[in-house]
Formats: C-alpha cells, sequence, structure tokens
C-alpha cells in the first residue's frame, strides 16, 4: 500500500483507505508531506478534467496534517485555505470532492454557513478549512491579517467563458499569509493547463530563476490517460473478479468521458477547450468570440520554414500607434501554391519608422532577404532587390496593407504618412487593401480553411519561431465582444480592437489587408463551386446495373 494511503488512513485508527492515488497524485502528496519544516514548498499539478488533482490535493492536505500530529502536535490544527475563482464553482466543485471524501470517512464538521470546516479526530482538531471564493480581484484582500500554513489555489488559469480563473494577486497575498508557526508551509496548486502566457507559468520560471533557499518549485504534468491507466493497472492487481470488474469498468468509464467530451467540444467549434480541458495541453484561452475560428495550431503551425526558391516576399501592414507587420511567401508560379508566414510582430506604441528599424529590417536580414540594391524600373519604383551573397537570388517584393496609411497631406514627421515611411526606408510602395471589415474578415476566415496542396496539410501555414504572437491571436486572443447578459457578439473590427488590444489585433489585421488583396474569399468560393462533382464509377457487370 502507497505511503500516502496510510498516512491518510492513519487519521483515523482502524480506517480503510478508500483512495489510492496515481503515479504522479502520488508524488505530488508525499511532496507536499515530505521534507525539512524550514523549507517552503511551491507545488503544482497540472492535468485534463477529472484526472484526479482534486482528490490528491485533498489526501496531500491530510497528510501532511499527519505528520504535524506525530512530529509537532502542539501545532495543530493546520490552518489550510482554499481558493477558487468564485463562490458559486468552489461550493459546485472543489467542495463536492471534499464532500465525497467526507462520505467516504473523513470526518468534517461546517461551520460559518459551509464556508469554514473542522477535521478532527477523536475530538482533536487536525485541519481548519477556509474557503474563499475570488469573485472580484478586490477579493484578495480577505486575506487581511489572516494566517495559514497552506495555500490551495485550485483552477488559477481562466477556462474561457466556464471561469475567469483566480487574479495574480491572491497568489502573492496568499503566500504573505503563509506564517502559521510549527507547520511545513506549502503552496498547492492544482489546475487545468492554462494559456501559454498565465501568470502562474511565469511566476513558476520567476522563482526558479531567483534560487531562493528553502523554496522549492515543483510541477506534475499528468498525461490524459493517466487515471485510465491506473484503473487498468489495479484491475490486473485486484484479489477478486468483483474487484477486478470494478476496476475496469472505473477505466472504460472514464476513456468514454474523455472521448465523448473531446468529440462534444470539437463539435461546437471549442478546440481551444478540447485541447486543454481533455487533451491537457497548454494552449490558448478563448473568451468571447474568436475572429478566426477555423484556425488550429496542429493544422496551420509548423516548428519551421524557410524562404523557397524565387517566390515573391509579401509584407502586410496595419500602422496606427502600435504598427504591424506580417513577412510572407507565396508558392507557385501563380500563388496558388500556399501560402507560408515567415514572421510577424506589433510594436506598441512605437513609430513606423522605429518599428521598421526595430524589427523589420533586422528581421529580414534573419531570414535572408536583406536587400543589398535596389533595382529600380523605369517608372521610379524600386519592388526588385538582389540580394547579397551567399544567397544571390532576385526577389520580388509586394507590399500591402492600411489604405489609411497612404495619406498624403502629412506635413511634419511625426504625420508622416506610414506608407512613405516604408518607400523611404524599404523602397516598396504600398498596396491599399480594402476599407471595408467584410472582405478582410471573410479572407481571415476562408484563408484558414482552404486544404493545402501535395504535401501541405493547410493552404496557410506559419513558422512557430518568428509568429508567436499571431498564433496567439488567431487561437483566441483576437475576438469579438460577448456580451454576458444576452449573449450578444459584436462583430465588428472596432469591437474587435477593443476586445483584443493593440498586441493581438494589430498582426492579424495586417494579415487579413494582405489575403483580402491576393486570396479574397468570393474568388476562392468561385473556384470551389466551378469544380466537376465526382461521378460513380459505371458498373463493370450487369450485377450492378
Amino acid at each position: 500500500m502507497p505511503q500516502a494511503v496510510k498516512d491518510w488512513a492513519a487519521t483515523r485508527p482502524g480506517s480503510a483507505p478508500t483512495y489510492i492515488p496515481s503515479p504522479n497524485a502520488e508524488e505530488f502528496i508525499l511532496a507536499t508531506r515530505n521534507g525539512p519544516p524550514i523549507e517552503r514548498r511551491l507545488l503544482i499539478i497540472m492535468g485534463n478534467r477529472g484526472s484526479g488533482k482534486t482528490s490528491c490535493a485533498v489526501a496531500a492536505i491530510v497528510t501532511l496534517a499527519s505528520r504535524i500530529r506525530e512530529e509537532n502536535p502542539s501545532a495543530l490544527p493546520l490552518v489550510c485555505a482554499v481558493v477558487r475563482d468564485s463562490w458559486v464553482n468552489l461550493e459546485r466543485t472543489t467542495m463536492q470532492t471534499i464532500r465525497e471524501f467526507e462520505r467516504r470517512g473523513l470526518p468534517m464538521e461546517w461551520l460559518d454557513q459551509d464556508r469554514q470546516a473542522i477535521t478532527a479526530d477523536g475530538g482533536t482538531p487536525l485541519i481548519h478549512w477556509h474557503f474563499f471564493g475570488m469573485d472580484r480581484p478586490a477579493d484578495a484582500d480577505k486575506y487581511q491579517g489572516f494566517t495559514c500554513g497552506v495555500l490551495w489555489l485550485e483552477e488559477v488559469a481562466a477556462a474561457a467563458d466556464l471561469s475567469a480563473g483566480i487574479p495574480a494577486a491572491a497568489f502573492g497575498l496568499g503566500i504573505a499569509s503563509l506564517r502559521q508557526p510549527g507547520v511545513p508551509k506549502r503552496c498547492l496548486v492544482t489546475m487545468n493547463p492554462p494559456d501559454e502566457d498565465a501568470w502562474i507559468l511565469k511566476v513558476e520560471e520567476l522563482i526558479d530563476e531567483y534560487e531562493l533557499p528553502n523554496f522549492i518549485v515543483k510541477r506534475w504534468d499528468m498525461p490524459k490517460d493517466e487515471k485510465e491507466q491506473h484503473f487498468r493497472r489495479l484491475a490486473h492487481r485486484a484479489r477478486s473478479e468483483t474487484e477486478r470488474e470494478a476496476w475496469s469498468e472505473a477505466a472504460d468509464e472514464y476513456d468514454a468521458y474523455l472521448r465523448s467530451s473531446e468529440a462534444a467540444l470539437n463539435a461546437i467549434g471549442r478546440t481551444d477547450l478540447a485541447a486543454r480541458l481533455v487533451g491537457g495541453e497548454i494552449g490558448e484561452v478563448r473568451v468571447g468570440e474568436p475572429v478566426v475560428p477555423n484556425f488550429t495550431r496542429s493544422m496551420h503551425v509548423v516548428p519551421q520554414l524557410a524562404v523557397v526558391g524565387h517566390g515573391p516576399i509579401l509584407r502586410f501592414w496595419d500602422g496606427g500607434g502600435s504598427p504591424s507587420t506580417v513577412i510572407a511567401q507565396a508558392l507557385g508560379d501563380d500563388g496558388r501554391g500556399g501560402l507560408n508566414i515567415l514572421a510577424s510582430h506589433t510594436s506598441l506604441n512605437t513609430s513606423m519608422e522605429q518599428h521598421i528599424k526595430n524589427w523589420v529590417i533586422p528581421t529580414m536580414a534573419d531570414l535572408g532577404l536583406l536587400p543589398s540594391s535596389p533595382s529600380r524600373r523605369r517608372d521610379g519604383t524600386a519592388d526588385a532587390y538582389s540580394v547579397g551573397a551567399p544567397r544571390r537570388r532576385q526577389f520580388e517584393f509586394r507590399d500591402i496593407g492600411d489604405p489609411s496609411m497612404q495619406w498624403e497631406g502629412a506635413t511634419t514627421k511625426s504625420e508622416n504618412a506610414s506608407g512613405n515611411v516604408i518607400y523611404e526606408l524599404l523602397g516598396g510602395t504600398l498596396e491599399p487593401g480594402p476599407v471595408d471589415w467584410d472582405s478582410r474578415r471573410e479572407a481571415l476566415s476562408s484563408g484558414f480553411y482552404r486544404p493545402g496542396t501535395a504535401d501541405r496539410a493547410r493552404f496557410i501555414l506559419l513558422d512557430k519561431r518568428y509568429n508567436k504572437t499571431l498564433i496567439a491571436a488567431l487561437g483566441g486572443r483576437f475576438r469579438y465582444p460577448r456580451r454576458e447578459a444576452s449573449n450578444q457578439i459584436t462583430m465588428t473590427i472596432e469591437a474587435a480592437k477593443r476586445a483584443s488590444g493593440p498586441l493581438y489585433s494589430g498582426v492579424p489585421d495586417a494579415l487579413a489587408y494582405g489575403l483580402s488583396v491576393l486570396y479574397p474569399a468570393a474568388e476562392w468560393v468561385r473556384q470551389v463551386t466551378r469544380r466537376p462533382v465526382p461521378r460513380p464509377p459505371r458498373p463493370r457487370s450487369w450485377v450492378g446495373a
């Protein structure tokens, strides 16, 4: 029997263990219990829904209390703060798991309208539970003057419209509340995989970088099938046929739960939730309605793309106070062989001139596209360049962007039209994209819907190395706002930019200008509708006639 289970059973002498943790859960439990008394530990366990994270946290807290009872009983009860994004979610999920442990024999006395509870053994209090719902960021002030030995943060990451997540302030103030004397200090985090930019992942990295003495940070990532495989191992070790059938049925039921949940979420277009809540993958969080719902990382993002042959190099632009650029290459003689997004970037609160000097030119150099000498045409334009050694290929450059960037009425440097700056610094002539949002929106949608050719999964592919912001934007950060009361979506570019902010709206809008000129949605629809409908093969014998 695992030591962690023995510790839990020991909280009630003579009781039988009713919880057997999976491998990662058991390591998490033991890491919570063990270690020098002076050592503080931030322990994170991450996995998909239903993987047993909440149960192992409850068992971990109980085993820690059993250690304190053995080593320093005068420090009891262990004070534990249980924190979730809202009181409703705390009551419906986390507290229900604790009540399940209560039904299995864990003694619980609920107090203060269930906002506190006591776990006792024979009249000796072991754990004093305090439950906090962070319905508003200001609710972190509930920690004022509070002292605890364990801070348990449940589901710190937002789950789109399902939950808002726990604010970072709740973590910071909660850590400051870990000051109960005589007990090992623990911060336990149980969560579904978050957004790749979630604050908890940054905190984890920053604390590691500080190399603080007596402060340990550890994370466990649970595979999505860990619980199922754990049940099957228990079935294999079962001592009776009845026990074996019970564990096998539990494994089958959990596998069916994962499959049905994934299918349902994918069917409604929530691939982001399917990847995170079912697949157990760190990904993007969609709040509101994504502008490009048919974008998927698995199909549209590749580890690396290279400049191919002599295909035209495209630069798509969006102006304003935070200019954005997308550098791409069209494949094939007519550009219909696919579109490779090589790099993209938004420079926040920067002029177009500085954006070009600080990002566009260095990035073009990294890609091997830095022009060595312009080749001007008779009409005075200079959009063909010869590339210096070791590459001596001819590339044709084409610049497409926001038509407002072509304003020629500028009289000062600060008002200088961005299109003129592009010409001065890069020699490119800006080609205006459409003003109306519908044309750009439809081009974005159809562009990421188009199938690939030959060995390409999709028509548009993005290089993972140089398109982090664009990938996050297309994955759901570029979104329309949704009104909670009426569930109404405002599908205008102005609303999308307000909801998304300049960082996540600039690069996809720049891409939309380019796609709407090169690959308009109406043209692609005409191509699809003109394709001949395949006829069934003719029967080869009178039997099939």
